[in-house]
């Protein structure tokens, strides 16, 4: 325990340095920003960018936020942490001067929708269902010969509007999906929740998630739950690498990316927002 506490300690350092966070606004107006979150940032600092471009162009006037929400701290218990580190994030979100976010991770929609009754805190997939995806990608999947197993985050479970978009959005894509028993609000644990506590414990949630569904692909909305369904031995991926990875196509899996390439892409990830920034400025 003392050992996972001490390493929450050391993520929540590095997640909140220079090193790997930064901002980006609107070159004419910043009205809103776009939080990606850790995870997605530790896997595909393209996708990251690919997202932002895909909002900026359908909805002009946002900015980037590319920071921690502390969860892990809170999750951990350590609430000194979280009020510390999260303050931050509120720093900065008031600094862009805006009050509406839009969000991809799960963790962090729950995290600042329940510590931050005065910001507007938008699903990044009711914003898509909303605004339609990309017209190339439209059935672009209904000839594919695989069903997905649809596995909801934890975190929104709650969530009904999320439920329902992401399904929309799948089903706009043309994908074929089979429903794990619990899911939406009865949804369960992917097992990375459970890492900061007991490893163990984790692995065994992640097995046994993974095979609640007859499907060998796991097709789900958080990078975390992606990395427990692939430990727990299933092909799983993100819903963003069938809309914005070309690369997916070849094996409709992810590959397993280790602690220290998850930490090379977030810096990555952090120097390609600010190249948009100096961009911006031209």
């Amino acid at each position: 325990m003392k050992k996972n506490n001490l390493n929450v300690k050391l993520h929540q350092i590095s997640s909140f340095s220079k090193i790997f966070t930064t901002s980006v606004k609107d070159s004419i107006n910043t009205i809103r920003a776009f939080i990606p979150g850790c995870s997605l940032a530790s896997y595909s600092p393209d996708i990251v960018i690919k997202t932002y471009e895909y909002l900026k162009k359908n909805l002009p006037g946002t900015g980037m936020i590319l920071k921690c929400c502390a969860s892990p701290s809170k999750l951990a218990g350590n609430k000194d942490d979280f009020k510390k580190y999260y303050s931050q994030l509120e720093d900065e979100i008031e600094k862009m001067n805006v009050n509406e976010v839009i969000i991809a991770c799960q963790s962090c929609f729950k995290t600042i929708k329940e510590n931050s009754k005065n910001i507007k805190v938008k699903s990044l997939w009711e914003v898509i269902s909303t605004i339609d995806i990309p017209n190339h990608i439209k059935n672009k999947y209904k000839d594919l010969d695989i069903t997905f197993a649809l596995h909801d985050p934890c975190p929104t479970r709650n969530e009904s509007n999320i439920h329902e978009s992401i399904r929309k959005i799948v089903n706009d894509m043309g994908i074929k999906i089979e429903e794990f028993n619990n899911s939406k609000e009865k949804t369960l644990c992917c097992g990375g929740m459970l890492n900061i506590k007991d490893k163990s414990l984790a692995l065994n949630q992640m097995k046994k998630r993974a095979n609640e569904v007859n499907s060998k692909y796991i097709l789900t909305y958080c990078e975390s739950c992606v990395e427990s369904m692939i430990i727990g031995g299933k092909n799983s991926i993100h819903i963003l690498d069938l809309m914005f990875n070309e690369e997916i196509y070849l094996k409709f899996t992810q590959s397993k990316v280790n602690a220290l390439k998850k930490w090379k892409n977030r810096y990555k990830c952090k120097n390609m927002i600010e190249r948009l920034n100096k961009n911006s400025l031209l």
